[in-house]
């Protein structure tokens, strides 16, 4: 029996491209959703930035636009959303510029800095990650070399997540799965780098305090309650990064289920319940959303952009997009020789080469447009091999694949990776899988001694299997093989 008063949960979702709100009630039913537009700006080449006011703004908008009986029922709240971004406050928690974000790529030169006065290995063993300009180190230190009066003025670096939690509580505050993605995380003590910090002359007292995901921070700030329309006992708790959230989401909390959430990226997913390093491929090792547990997350950078590319640059014929899938779907497995190299915007894990270009090759006379479509799933599949094979060498056994996210909803190349891996998977079949899971973290504190898998369990969430086709192991088998060799080989060329 829960101690805690209100009917109702809310959980904030701080996409990249959208602002989602959902309200649940305590048996996991949906009883509201808002969602707005999330805009980026791009006022230079290179910089992709966010007005963090406007996400206040719309939330605002977005909770005084709820019903009434169901804000003065309001339990708790909780956010999940982008991670890396770093957004500067003031002592009150309002920005002192555009969140800088995760898509940004002014930051190469304070990546760069980065590795040469830390090096490749004290990186990956400090912290869990592998070089690159991404995480959330490298913007501050922007800010310290072209904005100095903010960096030495704000009163905190926060990440979009961090923002919203702590102008919600009044408490700087991130949680310890958004802070794996800052390159400042002493990842397997779960506390800030005082080394790193150290390097770079950062002091801990600029960065939010360190909490577990799913922990209670405290009640809703008065300010923040009386903008939102909400009563001053509406508790808030410490969220969580989306891949991290997701994984919760589709049931991965376990060691041995993989959560991948295929969009215009891709990201697996692997609770983990030590922090073990996988040094071959440098497979990112994260906290994960569950508490005291860790997670491998190896990226790839272009998985369903790479079918949208194909669908705006090769495909000039009538079909729709179903009919051209179910059209790849007839061509043997293999593609009748043709590979595609899926590097459109460099390789992430495991061969982190940021220089390495795409293209195709095995192409004949007798190839048509439709090929390329099968040839890319394919290589989408082989990527997901790829760090799956790594994680299992460590000797970690991988049982369970879960797909979520936009491009999960891509049958065909469901198959194909349930295929190429020679393995079931499932497919999450409802939407905003990270907003599930941080639900269920936040239902497993309210409701005091049930379990997060209890809690899962409980809702009865939508999953469609796949299994995979025994006859096409061989020749997977051995088109993987050669794949392997074209990519080792194009990582020589270096052009």
């Amino acid at each position: 029996m829960s101690k805690s008063k209100g009917k109702y949960l809310a959980i904030i979702d701080l996409g990249t491209g959208s602002i989602r709100l959902s309200v649940f009630d305590r048996s996991g039913q949906i009883r509201e959703v808002r969602k707005a537009e999330n805009p980026c700006l791009y006022p230079e080449p290179g910089y992709v930035e966010q007005d963090a006011h406007v996400w206040w703004k719309e939330l605002e908008g977005m909770f005084n636009d709820l019903p009434e009986e169901l804000r003065n029922e309001l339990a708790a709240i909780s956010v999940t959303g982008q991670r890396e971004g770093i957004v500067p406050v003031d002592a009150q928690f309002l920005p002192m510029a555009n969140l800088i974000t995760w898509l940004d790529t002014r930051t190469s030169e304070q990546a760069e800095l980065i590795r040469k006065e830390l090096g490749e290995e004290f990186i990956y063993r400090e912290t869990g990650l592998v070089h690159n300009p991404a995480w959330s180190l490298s913007k501050i230190l922007w800010l310290k070399k072209h904005r100095s009066h903010i960096f030495h003025s704000c009163h905190k670096f926060l990440q979009a997540v961090d923002y919203i939690q702590s102008r919600l509580s009044g408490k700087a505050c991130t949680d310890v799965s958004m802070a794996s993605r800052t390159c400042m995380l002493q990842v397997s003590k779960r506390t800030w780098s005082k080394e790193i910090l150290n390097r770079f002359d950062i002091k801990v007292e600029k960065l939010p305090d360190l909490y577990e995901a799913g922990q209670e921070i405290g009640e809703i700030a008065p300010e923040a309650a009386e903008q939102f329309g909400l009563q001053t006992n509406v508790r808030i708790f410490a969220g969580a990064g989306d891949q991290q959230a997701a994984a919760i989401g589709v049931g991965a909390f376990e060691e041995g289920s993989v959560s991948i959430g295929i969009g215009t990226s891709s990201a697996l997913s692997m609770t983990i319940p030590h922090p073990v390093h996988i040094d071959e491929g440098n497979i990112i090792l994260n906290c994960a959303a569950v508490p005291g547990k860790w997670e491998y997350e190896p990226p790839i950078w272009n998985t369903g952009s790479l079918v949208k590319w194909y669908q705006e640059q090769l495909d000039e014929s009538d079909n729709s997009y179903g009919d051209s899938l179910a059209a790849a779907d007839r061509i043997p497995p293999g593609a009748f020789g043709l590979m595609a190299l899926p590097y459109f915007s460099g390789a992430g894990s495991p061969r982190w080469d940021p220089g390495l270009s795409g293209g195709f090759y095995g192409l004949k006379l007798t190839h048509q447009r439709i090929h390329f479509l099968r040839a890319i799933m394919e290589s989408i599949a082989f990527e997901i091999r790829m760090n799956i094979e790594l994680i299992e060498h460590s000797g970690v056994a991988v049982k369970q694949i879960i797909l979520s996210g936009g491009a999960s909803q891509n049958l065909v190349l469901c198959q194909v990776v349930s295929d190429v891996l020679q393995k079931p998977v499932q497919i999450f079949e409802e939407t905003e899988a990270s907003t599930w899971g941080l639900y269920c973290l936040v239902r497993m504190q309210l409701d005091e001694g049930s379990s997060i898998e209890e809690i899962h369990k409980s809702l009865n969430l939508n999953f469609q299997s796949l299994l995979p086709d025994l006859e096409k192991e061989q020749v997977y088998q051995e088109t993987f093989r050669k794949y392997m060799e074209l990519g080792d080989a194009l990582s020589k060329l270096n052009f």
